[in-house]
C-alpha cells in the first residue's frame, strides 16, 4: 500500500514543465563535453541568449547559451564532470514558483539513477 500512496504524491511534479538544458555538440567530432564552470546558479533567472555554462570540448572551451527563458531549477552535471552530447546537464523551470517542483522531479534518467541505490 505504501508504494501506491507515494505514486499520487509524485504525480504533480511530473505535471511541471521542466525545460532540459542539453550538452551541445560544439564540433562535428565531439562525443562528450566537460563542464568547466557554471555561470549561473540554482534560482537564477535566465533569458534566451544568456550564457549558462562553459564547456570544454575536444577542440576548445565554449560558452553555452540558454535557448529558453526560465529559472535554473537543478544542475544535473557539476563542474569538472563530463556529459555525453545530448544529455541533460540542467533543468529550467518556467516560473520561479515551479523551481522546487522541477528540482524534485529530477530530470528523467538522472532521477532514476539514485532510486536503486536507495532500495
Amino acid at each position: 500500500a505504501a508504494p501506491a500512496a507515494a505514486a499520487p504524491a509524485a504525480a504533480p511534479a511530473s505535471d511541471v514543465d521542466a525545460i532540459p538544458v542539453m550538452m551541445p555538440a560544439l564540433s562535428s567530432t565531439m562525443k562528450e563535453g566537460k563542464i568547466s564552470s557554471w555561470l549561473v546558479g540554482v534560482g537564477d533567472k535566465v533569458d534566451a541568449g544568456d550564457m549558462l555554462l562553459v564547456v570544454e570540448s575536444d577542440k576548445a572551451d565554449m560558452d553555452v547559451e540558454s535557448f529558453e527563458d526560465g529559472y535554473v531549477a537543478k544542475i544535473l552535471v557539476g563542474e569538472g564532470e563530463v556529459a555525453t552530447v545530448g544529455a541533460p546537464v540542467a533543468l529550467l523551470a518556467r516560473t520561479e514558483d515551479e523551481i522546487a517542483a522541477v528540482a524534485a522531479s529530477g530530470g528523467g534518467a538522472a532521477a532514476a539513477a539514485p532510486a536503486p541505490a536507495a532500495a
